[in-house]
């Protein structure tokens, strides 16, 4: 394809998702300027201007996102690899270990959970992107995975799985500086770099697409258009077992095989792909397949409330923060005309005829010893004080509705915290914990939504430990040579699956809370094999004291 052709696809796929996506993004704006404190609309600020009112921000949806984001942060599971029957339990032992390693060395969880509270939460929807490192292991690389906001990338308007399986393509723009564009290049498109110039914002992604600051004219526009294609494969099939291999050999490769296994047929089939391209201030300058080795796209999405049948895209993607922000706008201006009616209490205001006092300024104060000088030739009639406003009978508990509507709309009431209704009252344990069981049953469709990412990431971790690390770094990871099986790339498809496990920073914390649960449950396990699985320090003095005295 030629870099005309790849600019005006490039094109035309970004003006069709963005004029289809662009009332979610001005919806996705509002709800994290809510979430952010900015709750007040330009109308509203003029009205409080013109009766001398600050715009006071009483944020209760803050405290919303924290409280269930802070249960998922206080609740995570990590992930593990478990065999499918009776397969090789080794190979899925080896596969956990580096899994757990990468995702504690990339801070893989702190960044899900960023991803769950900004996008699942509060704007709908973020990317978590996926992309090798060669900083730090220029041979085989180091996974890491970062957040993409709502407002740096754009899916294909048709797709309605989250997985994003029907998924055609993904926009996404970043800001670079000139290293960092030759760090995501290969050798091979470097050298386009030559005649390019940082151009600065161009229009695109209005809605806040570009970074601040005045280092922004350093930086270059570099935008990712990944799509899905397909491309046709051959398979070496035997017949006797039924089975087929994908082969990516040459012709010779084939025919020495065939010759030495006459048996074997071959077929062809279509295989799903992605390729990306890269374009750097609006011009391509490279083409080619997943870097990662993934045969996918390098994203998994963290999103909130999707419901793909919807044809509103504002309506279609939001997170909790849509359905407290009316709430919160009620709760602003009933707090600020309480505080108002509170203050008018002190001063309240006169009723002054024209030229009456010496300086009309004074009419404004409040507090002791305050003087109000009357001109010469007026009297006291001139200037009266006007009488305070009363509260209105039930603002109060009009007041504690609105705050409990803001709690009770989203899901995130009392019970999520474990506290009963009533005040002061003792609550077991176990109780509390049935407690935020059933408090989170309103909101669990959000927390399956991210488990469903969670073990999407995991998936994709696994293809791409088998597509870049070497044997010599498996061994550097876990210890071991790795398993026959551990590069097999049917064996994270069929023989093991990533499955929620204890979050630990080490495969050892993680056999060793297993081994506690076990003998917990009854199982013939001794002291001696749970300290030495445990990560304690100085365990072997221990050891040594409990042999000395048996």
């Amino acid at each position: 394809m030629s870099e005309k052709d790849t600019a005006k696809d490039f094109e035309e796929a970004y003006r069709e998702a963005l004029d289809h996506w662009s009332p979610y993004l001005a919806e996705a704006a509002q709800d994290l300027a809510q979430a952010l404190g900015d709750q007040w609309s330009p109308a509203d600020r003029a009205y409080l201007d013109s009766e001398r009112r600050a715009a006071l921000v009483f944020n209760k949806i803050h405290r919303v996102l924290k409280l269930v984001g802070g249960f998922q942060r206080k609740n995570r599971l990590s992930l593990r690899v478990d065999p499918v029957e009776d397969s090789d339990a080794a190979t899925a032992s080896q596969l956990s270990a580096v899994l757990l390693w990468q995702l504690s060395y990339s801070g893989g969880d702190n960044v899900l959970s960023d991803a769950f509270e900004n996008g699942a939460l509060t704007t709908g929807a973020n990317l978590v992107h996926l992309y090798m490192d060669y900083a730090e292991d220029p041979v085989f690389g180091d996974i890491k995975l970062a957040r993409v906001p709502y407002n740096r990338f754009l899916l294909d308007p048709s797709f309605t799985r989250r997985n994003l399986e029907d998924c055609s393509y993904v926009l996404r723009r970043e800001f670079r500086d000139e290293n960092a564009v030759r760090a995501i290049l290969p050798a091979s498109a470097r050298k386009r770099l030559a005649g390019i110039r940082p151009g600065g914002p161009d229009g695109k992604y209005p809605q806040g697409g570009a970074p601040y600051g005045s280092g922004l004219r350093r930086l270059f526009r570099v935008d990712e258009f990944w799509r899905r294609g397909s491309s046709e494969i051959r398979l070496l099939l035997d017949p006797k077992t039924g089975q087929a291999s994908r082969f990516s050999g040459t012709d010779e490769d084939l025919a020495e095989i065939l010759a030495a296994f006459p048996d074997l047929s071959i077929a062809t089939a279509v295989c799903r792909d992605v390729t990306l391209d890269i374009l750097v201030e609006g011009e391509p300058v490279y083409q080619g397949p997943e870097p990662s080795g993934l045969t996918d796209f390098p994203f998994v999405p963290v999103m909130g409330f999707f419901t793909p049948e919807c044809p509103a895209p504002r309506y279609r993607l939001q997170g909790i923060v849509r359905c407290m922000r009316d709430p919160q706008a009620e709760v602003n201006r009933r707090r600020s005309k309480m505080i108002d009616i509170l203050d008018s209490q002190l001063s309240s205001g006169w009723l002054a005829a024209e030229n009456s006092v010496v300086n009309p300024d004074s009419l404004y104060g409040a507090g002791q010893g305050k003087v109000i000088w009357l001109r010469a030739n007026r009297s006291a009639a001139d200037v009266s004080r006007l009488p305070p406003p009363q509260f209105p009978q039930g603002l109060f508990e009009a007041m504690e509705l609105l705050d409990r509507d803001i709690m009770e709309i989203p899901g995130a009431n009392s019970e999520l915290l474990g506290m009963p209704d009533a005040s002061g009252a003792q609550v077991a344990g176990i109780l509390s914990k049935l407690r935020q069981a059933s408090g989170l049953t309103i909101l669990q469709d959000l927390f399956d939504n991210y488990r469903l990412a969670q073990k999407l990431v995991g998936q994709k971790m696994i293809r791409m430990i088998q597509e870049n690390y070497g044997p010599e770094k498996i061994r550097r990871i876990t210890g071991g040579t790795p398993s026959p099986e551990f590069y097999s790339k049917d064996f994270g498809k069929y023989d093991a699956v990533p499955v929620e496990g204890v979050l630990s920073d080490t495969e050892r914390q993680v056999r060793f809370a297993q081994l506690v649960e076990l003998k917990r449950m009854g199982a013939p396990i001794s002291w001696e094999a749970l300290i030495e699985a445990s990560p304690l320090e100085n365990k072997d003095r221990l050891l040594a004291g409990m042999s000395a005295k048996a």
